[in-house]
């Protein structure tokens, strides 16, 4: 039922909150409001008449712009930073005054804040009362520390408001600064509006409305009369329109005075719900409804006045009622369904008239708990019914679990109201489903049960998951309550607890409020030797180690030396993988299938599928699709290289860095987890473990890549343009494809330098004529017997990506070095092999234009004329490499170890031969038509990726990636590679996101203390120089080396400084992220 006249659910309502980094209304702004930090009062706007002026001078230093930072999502706001205002209310204890605000700039979850004054000054504010129903919250802070500002206290007269009255909205409009915007009230009498925007909406009072056209940031701020009282708190607007709606003050004055009669109980006075909400309806609505005029006539005689009471809304001015309150709508399964029916109106509750919101508050305010008879007339029957009045603290969630990286509450009342469901059995309400739960479960989402355990409770969803081990896959059952089928649907989770512990957030209703954090249950993980206790696995209870988000079934470094398999792999501990161990070998088999070329290709191959959490995508840049999702998932092609170590190469692109979750799937009945052992430093290759028992007896097969005689390279032959072969690739769904093609061309691709993260240099690639499907695969010739000619796979280029292929010769070179397709066995594990990189980047030069424009001659391009007729030219030398200042760019390559190159990967076979371990070698270049010679080394590197994270104050920080040096420029000693503390990412709600910081960057000191490394940076915390400091003095760096400095307020509770290391065991290449939180440094 509507409103007459009104349209209670308008799109074009919003609330006048301001989020952090919103663009203002106006396009030019000078700079210091383009800081976007709340600067205190400031005087601006048109003032109505000059009598004005006493009544701001009396006002204006009790109100204040305030920042909120939410630490946690919530139900009802983001993590993140907002701005709003706020009036000083009560000063009876100054070290405890309180100061006035509206609910969703306060909001529910746990929060920090800070409060602007009129001169400046700033001070932290703390929330001592959110009201249940109705938008408006209380501050705490004291004033006894304003040092210039005078305290001051606005006086609150609900009474005063009326149409007509003239009145100053003071706030902090358009998060700019406190502004003054002159209104007058011109309606007193509407229904709570409806917001577009959230969970919460208001119910069961009055709204005033006026034209002020207030906007983002001026909510909380005070309707002020020519008194210099406030009659009223602004709280809303319209997008499309100048109106604004304001909240009268009738249940702010009941609990201000309760809190102050009542400074020793927690602050929750008493406030009643009969589940319902009500809408006031004038007569001729009424009427409509059944009500009649008998009983209009009736009403209105017992409700005349001798004129002393005063108008309020919904009385006309000499108290005559306007209109009655009739019921809205229940929610289901409560006591107002069985007795209420929508269009019920209220005429009295225990006999005393309840013609207002403000007489139906007073009355179930004072009997919480207890019944009450409600007068109804229906379809103009008059009735009674006995209804027992609901505290409505218990049904307004506080409390916050964390698990997998997502965030869980209780669903609130208002999650009820919106949705329709019942406050029994509420469920639980998925704030951000997080890397766990990301694939499964939507936002807003409410579970109903785990493990088949009915969980009604956080208390009981943290018990059901507390018992499941790290790594292990358990049910969820739940709905989406914004789609109109409520069906419950059941989904498979992975519990992810090491690197996302799982925790609680208990919330305690005190002067202030407060959450204290507690830790769920040890559990044990799929090793059962390990347990895993707040976040971290515990051998025995002894070694602070976690388990990274891999592999449970992992041969030892031994076996990858040997046949590969692991006779302690406890691989019965995986359903899916049990399932396949005891099924018949009949059943293990790739499909079937009459193409003999596809028979041959189909056990080399398998498809990777990797998970990465946002917040540590360290080594990589995300599409604008991944951007919008809740993790980012990519698919590829994964190429078995030995099948009896179990060892799988795949590219860059579907595994981008080593801290992800990798999943390997054979023949489409077996999926394992893999690890991350190498990933090459220059090239898109990476080489992937899983277990062999994990996919026995599948017949899985070694790419076949015809080594010659001696190990040292590919006896096939290089891909030649217009030859016919077949392409046979791998889908997202692990189907296979096969089609005829012909090869394009052989060449030396230069792919983009878009942004600085990995991208693909001095390699020759294939394409195709044709247009190339699914993940990738392998270019063979037909056949049973047909060799393979080059593995197709995704190059990332920045935020795309391309599917391109490296023929069998290049692939076989690239992995001959780590001990791969025929290399000499490593002295090392290959987790820890190292190859020799180039320094610089080469592109392809025609022959003729090198003889024409840098004055080569035919004899110094030996073999040119045989094949290809082109040279190599530097294009790019890394800056700070070892061939900077020695070679440059335009450089025409002649020779290497006084062999003649005409091609990358001879250039690389040549220095891994003579330059391993970085010993210099003779290069022979042309420049400026003359030939040099030059000494230089190759850069000798290890695996590449994140193999360390630390988050401090909120900032995600790695050593200096590889790429960012390669952009080229001048490089400063703390963006070396592997030096100094790069971010990328703030963490929304974290203290650098409240005082903005923004990536990406380096921090280069804090306080007075440079930090040139993670090991400096703990260091420095763990020495105690920080200690006792409020604030900390951030300064950090950009690309083009401005420095800034920011002052930090460290939030040890909600933000701990946290350490990710990859670590290796001793017995084996078993890599795990090892999770530690370091002490307060203050």
């Amino acid at each position: 039922m509507e409103e007459a006249g009104d349209t209670p659910r308008s799109p074009a309502l919003k609330k006048m909150r301001r989020l952090e980094g919103e663009q203002p209304v106006f396009d030019h702004m000078s700079e210091a409001e383009e800081s976007k930090e709340p600067t205190g009062v400031a005087i601006s706007g048109s003032i109505p008449a000059p009598e004005w002026a006493p009544v701001i001078d009396r006002v204006k230093s009790a109100i204040v712009a305030i920042r909120v930072t939410g630490v946690r999502p919530f139900e009802d706001s983001p993590a993140g930073v907002w701005q709003g205002t706020g009036f000083v209310v009560c000063l009876a204890d100054p070290e405890h005054a309180l100061i006035l605000t509206n609910r969703h700039i306060i909001s529910t979850g746990p929060i920090r804040a800070f409060a602007t004054f009129d001169e400046h000054e700033e001070l932290p504010i703390f929330p001592v009362y959110r009201d249940p129903i109705h938008d408006f919250g209380l501050f705490q802070f004291d004033s006894t520390k304003l040092r210039f500002t005078p305290s001051r206290q606005i006086a609150l007269v609900p009474e005063n408001l009326r149409v007509g009255t003239e009145v100053l909205v003071i706030g902090n409009d358009n998060a700019e600064k406190i502004q003054i915007l002159p209104a007058t009230i011109a309606r007193v009498d509407r229904n709570a509006p409806t917001y577009c925007d959230s969970n919460y909406q208001d119910e069961n009072t009055f709204y005033a409305g006026a034209g002020s056209n207030t906007s983002g940031g001026s909510s909380g701020s005070p309707v002020i009369d020519r008194s210099g009282s406030c009659i009223a708190v602004n709280a809303g607007g319209a997008t499309e329109a100048a109106s604004a709606y304001y909240l009268p003050l009738d249940r702010v004055v009941y609990v201000l005075g309760w809190l102050q009669a009542n400074p020793d109980k927690a602050p929750t006075p008493p406030r009643g719900t009969l589940l319902t909400k009500f809408l006031f309806q004038p007569f001729d609505m009424l009427l409509k409804l059944g009500f009649t005029q008998e009983q209009e006539r009736e009403l209105l005689a017992s409700s005349v006045h001798d004129g002393s009471v005063k108008a309020k809304p919904g009385l006309a001015p000499r108290g005559r009622p306007k209109g009655l309150l009739v019921v809205h709508s229940f929610l289901p399964g409560t006591e107002a369904e069985q007795k209420l029916r929508p269009g019920d109106v209220l005429l009295r509750i225990n006999g005393k008239g309840c013609l207002t919101f403000a007489s139906l508050e007073d009355r179930l305010d004072s009997f919480v708990g207890k019944e009450v008879t409600l007068s109804l007339s229906r379809a103009g029957t008059e009735m009674e019914v006995v209804m027992t009045v609901t505290d409505l603290y218990p049904l307004i969630s506080h409390d916050i679990a964390e698990c997998a990286g997502g965030v869980f509450t209780q669903v609130s009342y208002h999650t009820c109201k919106r949705y329709h469901l019942s406050t029994l059995d509420r469920g639980i309400f998925v704030v951000e489903s997080g890397f766990g739960f990301g694939l499964e479960l939507p936002y807003s989402a409410i579970v109903t049960g785990v493990q088949g355990q009915k969980v009604a409770s956080l208390q009981a969803f943290q018990q059901a998951l507390s018992s499941v081990p790290d790594g292990g896959a358990f049910e969820v059952a739940w709905f989406n309550p914004m789609t109109n089928e409520r069906r419950t649907k059941r989904s498979s989770v992975r519990m992810e607890r090491s690197l996302w512990p799982i925790c609680t957030w208990r919330f305690a209703a005190e002067r202030p409020n407060s959450w204290v954090r507690e830790a769920a249950p040890a559990a044990l993980s799929n090793d059962s030797s390990k347990i895993v206790k707040d976040g971290n696995v515990v051998p025995g209870e002894a070694v602070n180690a976690s388990r990274d988000q891999l592999p449970e079934h992992v041969p030892s470094e031994s076996a990858e030396s040997s046949n590969g398999s692991d006779k302690n792999a406890a691989a019965d501990e995986d359903a899916d993988m049990d399932s396949h161990a005891s099924g018949s070998k009949d059943t293990h088999r790739f499909p079937t299938t009459r193409d003999a070329t596809v028979t041959r290709v189909q056990p080399m191959l398998c498809t990777v599928t990797t998970r990465v959490a946002h917040e540590f995508a360290t080594d990589f840049i995300m599409s604008e699709d991944e951007l919008s999702t809740t993790i980012v998932r990519r698919f590829g092609v994964g190429v078995v290289v030995d099948a009896v170590r179990g060892l799988v190469i795949t590219d860059r692109y579907v595994v981008p860095q080593p801290l992800a979750q990798v999943e390997l799937t054979f023949a489409q009945i077996v999926t394992t987890d893999a690890l991350v052992l190498f990933v090459h430093p220059q090239h898109n290759v990476v080489v992937l473990k899983y277990d062999v028992n994990a996919v026995q007896p599948l017949p899985v097969q070694s790419l076949d890549v015809g080594l010659t005689s001696d190990g040292q390279g590919s006896s096939y032959e290089e891909p030649e343009s217009g030859e016919v072969l077949h392409y046979v690739a791998l889908h997202p769904d692990h189907r296979l494809s096969a089609k005829q093609t012909t090869v394009g061309s052989i060449y030396l691709k230069a792919w983009a330098f878009v942004e600085p993260s990995y991208r693909e240099r001095n390699m020759e690639i294939c394409n195709l004529n044709d247009s190339l499907q699914g993940l990738g695969g392998l270019l063979v010739e037909p056949g049973a017997n047909g060799r393979t000619r080059a593995w197709f796979a995704q190059f990332p280029c920045g935020k795309k990506h391309y599917l391109a292929g490296i023929p069998i010769q290049v692939l076989v070179g690239l992995l001959h070095p780590i001990g791969l397709f025929g290399g000499a066995s490593l002295p090392v594990p290959l987790h820890l092999a190292k190859v020799a990189a180039l320094d610089c980047e080469f592109e392809e030069l025609a022959l003729a234009k090198a003889r024409r424009y840098h004055g080569m001659t035919m004899e110094q391009a030996p073999g040119c004329c045989e094949s290809r007729r082109q040279v190599l030219m530097l294009s790019r030398v890394t800056t700070g490499g070892t061939f900077d200042g020695k070679l440059a760019e335009g450089d025409v390559l002649l020779k290497v170890a006084s062999k003649g190159v005409t091609r990358p990967q001879e250039v690389e076979q040549l220095m891994n031969e003579h330059s391993p371990n970085g010993e210099p070698v003779w290069w022979k270049v042309l420049r400026s038509r003359e030939e040099k010679d030059f000494q230089v080394s190759a850069s000798v590197r290890p695996s590449d990726g994140t193999a360390r994270i630390l988050v401090f104050l909120g900032i995600v920080m790695r050593p200096t990636p590889r790429a960012v040096s390669e952009r080229g420029g001048p490089v400063r000693p703390h963006a070396q590679p592997g030096q100094g503390l790069y971010f990328w990412h703030i963490f929304d709600g974290s203290p650098a996101d409240t005082f903005g910081l923004r990536p990406p960057g380096w921090l280069v000191q804090v306080d007075d203390q440079p930090t040139d490394s993670i090991d400096t940076l703990l260091e420095i915390i763990h020495s105690g120089k920080l200690k006792g400091r409020s604030w900390l003095r951030c300064c950090t760096t950009d690309a083009e080396g401005r420095e800034t400095v920011r002052a930090l307020q460290p939030d040890p509770d909600f933000w701990p400084t946290v350490e990710l290391c990859r670590c290796f065991d001793d017995d084996g290449p078993k890599p795990r992220w090892a999770r530690s939180e370091h002490p307060d440094p203050l």
